[in-house]
């Protein structure tokens, strides 16, 4: 799959498009959680969401309810491939609502992508299609990149290293669980993973502990960026065709448009080689023995369980269980939002599609299936 490096649109001064700010990174990176705090700070505090799931059962939206008015799911894709036509339309939705006032005249719009979303599809379809390009303009990718396991990340998922080239800026969450020294220790690396990458412009580099960088900060960063970027001198003729190229398989590489290249003939169908299942949880159930079992399937599927994240009604009442790559524990806390007759008690488990037979017979042992559509993008 051929992208080209995105940078947010040239804005003019009378241009009245809404701005879109496309939020990335990996499975677990702590999207959501910076999300939440944004959707109550001033700058974005009116602002319309569209929030992308790879399971059917979405947990984000659900965390981020009531944060904004103006607010969409798209569910069971990925926005880079499959799900790009729901994400037009909600947006074309979203727009309509706003303009015949069944919502808030929203200022600005956040699209929060699946963990296994590449910026560049998403980005070129905000520019590509007239429809979406009249009505809005990309203000900014932002990618999170969480301190704890970003070398893992890095190392072994190729969405991961995409999500890295696209961003404007940078975000490298969860500081809070590295010492100071591994953190600068990561910045070295990730800045010498971005000067292999050959990049025009490089993103911005910015920290954030327990959620806690600010919009304002956030902002400030990509107009810098933009500023920096429209005075810069135009690049040469040789920057201009080069393109990043990204395959599930092969990652990141550089090339002309139109040479023949091996590894792009080898990888053009995009898979993500992941699908998400649902793992009902009954209400009798101790949150004991449900850590035990989640610490049972680490054991069992090893690297192929890439995200475990759900709300669950225990005998001892009502969690929300989330577990990263590479974690090697799930964060269990008690549930603060209202459950109703529709709330399903479970986890959506994200697994690699290359699973063992041996894994897969586990799964289908321990009730964690498909429930009907497969989330392979």
């Amino acid at each position: 799959m051929t992208l080209s490096i995105s940078t947010p649109d040239l804005v003019r001064t009378d241009d009245k498009r809404i701005p879109v700010y496309l939020l990335t990174g990996y499975l677990g990176s702590g999207k959501t959680s910076l999300l939440k705090s944004w959707l109550a700070q001033a700058e974005f505090k009116e602002a319309a969401l569209v929030i992308n799931e790879m399971g059917e059962v979405g947990l984000d939206n659900q965390l981020l309810s009531g944060a904004t008015e103006s607010s969409a799911l798209v569910a069971n894709a990925c926005v880079c491939c499959t799900g790009l036509p729901g994400l037009a339309e909600a947006l074309e939705d979203l727009f309509w609502a706003r303009l015949e006032r069944r919502m808030p005249r929203f200022p600005n719009l956040v699209i929060e992508t699946t963990g296994l979303a590449e910026p560049g599809p998403v980005a070129e379809a905000l520019r590509s299609s007239d429809l979406l390009s009249e009505r809005y303009r990309l203000a900014g990718v932002i990618t999170c990149l969480s301190a704890s396991t970003a070398d893992a990340v890095l190392k072994q998922h190729a969405e991961a290293r995409a999500q890295l080239a696209g961003a404007d800026v940078l975000i490298i969450t969860k500081t809070d669980l590295v010492s100071s020294e591994n953190l600068d220790a990561l910045n070295l690396r990730v800045q010498h993973h971005l000067a292999h990458l050959e990049l025009e412009k490089p993103p911005y580099l910015l920290t954030s502990a327990r959620a806690d960088l600010s919009v304002k900060d956030l902002l400030s960063s990509l107009a810098l960026r933009l500023t920096s970027t429209n005075e810069a001198s135009p690049p040469s003729a040789q920057a201009i065709a080069l393109q990043v190229v990204t395959t599930p398989l092969h990652a990141l590489h550089l090339h002309k448009p139109g040479v023949s290249c091996a590894i792009c003939e080898q990888g053009h169908e995009h898979v993500h080689s992941a699908q998400a299942l649902w793992w009902p949880i009954t209400s009798s159930l101790s949150i004991n023995a449900l850590q035990a079992q989640v610490s049972e399937l680490q054991k069992t599927l090893g690297a192929a369980l890439l995200r475990l994240k759900g709300r669950v009604q225990t005998a001892e009442g009502q969690y929300v269980v989330q577990l990263a790559p590479f974690e090697t524990q799930a964060e269990v806390c008690a549930d603060e939002l209202a459950w109703t007759d529709s709330t399903l008690s479970g986890l959506t488990v994200i697994v690699s599609s290359h699973l063992s037979e041996a894994s897969a017979h586990y799964l289908v042992q321990q009730g964690i299936s498909s429930l009907g559509v497969d989330a392979k993008t």
